[in-house]
């Protein structure tokens, strides 16, 4: 009697504890990258009207699009080395500030060459949130609950469309001083980055040592949770400990690549969704904002629901590869729906949604079963760098694949090519599932079976 209310009590301690973690640095961090985001959302719908109003065409914008991700990649690896070494509370509201006037500096753009030099400004100023906070995540919750836990981040990545696409629509039709809509938007939305940079001062915490604002023993339980599946993965001699062992590891590759194939898709439809529903009918810029966030209001709920049932299961592999293949069966039907059906071509972007977004916090749950130690931050920075790459890719590839005409045909071309992508991303995280259990025993991977509490 007394060992299982030993077990109750191990347990109950375990969800007050991580249920405060996620309350306190889990949504801090979901607003956070709600207004990173925002960035890929506004960008599509200021496309609308900047477009006409500077003379772009649709190639000039997908390469300005693409060079966001020149100035990212080029830094990751770097910033995530700098916050490893300086802490998280500091660095990640340097990165918010930075990127918050970068991003209201994009009213400035006048032609295609400013476009071009703020866009690259920008992801230079953006450039190692995303790894900074896989990491900083992985240092505060045990493998048990991570999948949950990044889902409480990502879901940002949906919800910042679900609010983005039709407050940048609203935005743009209260143009003041003189300024056009697009002008005014960008104003609007990148001023509440410099606020939240002294909010992520004032509430980050860089360790679990330092949460005054955990019981003792919470926080004791919690370090030593963590130290204890530290030092199993070390003892475990299958994850890369230094970067050279993980940029030369097969798995690491594997994710690397895995990334790139499902971000393609992804910044496909961040950057040229509202283009493609305006073309499905004649829509406002507001109804055509409203419209976007449809997929992606589908695609919270679908990652909220697969990463707790992966974290409740301990299975990882197949929670990624199954959503994926619905992604790429949801793109190939919004393929060939554009020229027919308006309501199936929406259904089809709503599943390659689930399938492109929905499945990132059970894609990073995989990491941890591949490297440790240092090289956790320069892996995670070089999976999300060569990943990144296919944002640079992706908008310029589909532009001209498009062209500038008005034609469905060109446009339907271009999202089947994103499906390939993404089937190569399926197949590829079947593999590494496999090499992670062909090395570790481990089912890609059981968290469960490495720690309790859960």
């Amino acid at each position: 009697m007394s060992g299982n209310t030993g077990v109750a009590d191990h347990d109950e301690l375990a969800r007050t504890t991580l249920r405060k973690v996620t309350w306190r640095l889990g949504v801090l961090l979901f607003f956070v990258y709600v207004l990173n985001y925002l960035d890929r959302t506004n960008i599509s719908i200021a496309k609308l009207k900047m477009q006409p109003d500077i003379a772009l065409s649709e190639t000039a914008f997908g390469l300005g699009a693409g060079l966001f991700f020149v100035g990212y990649v080029l830094f990751e690896v770097p910033s995530n080395m700098i916050l490893y070494r300086v802490g998280a509370r500091y660095w990640i509201a340097r990165i918010m500030f930075t990127w918050g006037l970068v991003s209201m500096a994009m009213f400035l753009v006048r032609d295609e060459w400013s476009f071009y030099a703020l866009r690259f400004l920008l992801g230079v100023a953006e450039a190692g949130l995303v790894p900074g906070v896989i990491l900083y995540l992985s240092q505060w919750v045990p493998a048990v609950r991570r999948a949950r836990l990044i889902s409480v981040f990502y879901v940002a990545v949906p919800v910042s469309t679900v609010i983005g696409a039709p407050l940048s629509s609203w935005l743009m039709g209260f143009p003041p001083w003189g300024l056009t809509g697009w002008q005014f938007m960008f104003l609007v939305e990148g001023f509440p980055c410099l606020v939240m940079a002294f909010v992520v001062v004032r509430f980050l915490t860089d360790k679990p040592a330092q949460a005054t604002w955990l019981s003792e023993r919470q926080r004791a339980w919690l370090i030593a949770e963590l130290d204890r599946e530290e030092k199993a993965n070390s003892a475990g001699g299958h994850r890369a400990g230094s970067l050279r062992a993980a940029v030369r590891d097969r798995g690491v590759l594997g994710m690397s690549f895995a990334f790139f194939a499902m971000i393609i898709p992804l910044y496909a439809m961040a950057f040229f969704l509202p283009t493609i529903v305006r073309q499905m009918g004649s829509f406002s810029t507001a109804q055509i904002g409203w419209l976007t966030a449809i997929p992606y209001a589908f695609a919270a709920l679908a990652m909220w629901l697969l990463a707790r049932n992966s974290d409740r299961t301990g299975e990882r592999t197949r929670h990624y590869v199954v959503p994926a293949l619905a992604g790429v069966a949801g793109l190939v039907l919004g393929a060939l729906s554009l020229t027919g059906s308006p309501l199936l071509a929406l259904t089809g972007f709503t599943l390659a949604a689930i399938g492109c977004i929905s499945t990132l916090p059970v894609f990073w749950a995989h990491a941890p079963y591949l490297l440790s130690g240092p090289a956790t931050a320069t892996g995670i920075a070089f999976i999300t760098a060569v990943g990144n790459l296919a944002g640079f890719v992706s908008p310029y590839m589909v532009a001209l694949i498009k062209g500038d005409g008005p034609g469905q045909g060109n446009s339907s071309a271009a999202v089947l090519v994103t499906a390939v992508f993404l089937t190569g991303a399926a197949v590829t995280m079947a593999g590494v599932g496999r090499r992670i259990r062909r090395r570790s025993g481990v089912a890609a991977a059981t968290p469960a079976a490495e720690t309790t509490g859960g």
